[in-house]
């Protein structure tokens, strides 16, 4: 039974590894792409295909720093197919380019999607004004159960905490939803 373990924590660390990797492969192409080329959905793209590239075609890479200079050269590629791409139609300006997108609906920057984009950030604001505000526990509980997606058995081995933690959970909801100014349960 101990090598079964001993496999399911390496393909644990593997992914985790992956995962890793996808935050800095992201972290680069938003540095070199967003603010004039391109917006985050089509920067999160890059990252998650040089993430499939390195599962795909490199399964047998399992160190984090040969994963990350895969992953960087892979995205390189990437960004430069992404320029030329986006060079293709070299006869229409940036404007007639804007117009023509706005119409198909394909444009991040159009009015329509600046409006959609900033609402959504408001809402995001409010959000992380209103984690800010919960306290520590409930943060931890969120960070846990929202983004890492533990289950309340993992969350109650690592935060050691006795008491029930899906009533803490739903509690923890109960008031972000208040800070945030929506229903409460």
């Amino acid at each position: 039974m101990l090598p079964v373990r001993e496999e399911e924590l390496e393909d644990r660390q593997y992914h985790q590894d992956l995962a890793t990797v996808r935050e800095r492969i992201l972290g680069f192409v938003l540095r070199r792409l967003v603010p004039h080329r391109g917006d985050f959905a089509q920067a999160e793209d890059i990252a998650q295909s040089c993430v499939i590239v390195l599962w795909e075609h490199y399964p047998d890479k399992r160190e984090l720093a040969e994963m990350v200079r895969i992953a960087i050269g892979t995205a390189r590629h990437k960004m430069a197919q992404f320029q030329r791409d986006r060079e293709k139609m070299p006869d229409i300006s940036e404007g007639a380019a804007d117009r023509l997108e706005f119409r198909v609906g394909t444009n991040p920057h159009s009015g329509q999607r600046l409006f959609e984009r900033m609402a959504a950030r408001q809402e995001t604001d409010r959000l992380l004004l209103a984690m800010v505000k919960l306290p520590e526990r409930c943060r931890e509980l969120m960070r846990l159960k929202l983004i890492e997606q533990k289950s309340y058995a993992e969350i109650r081995g690592i935060t050691g905490i006795d008491g029930n933690i899906y009533e803490m959970a739903r509690r923890c909801f109960r008031t972000l939803l208040r800070n945030v100014g929506g229903p409460s349960l």
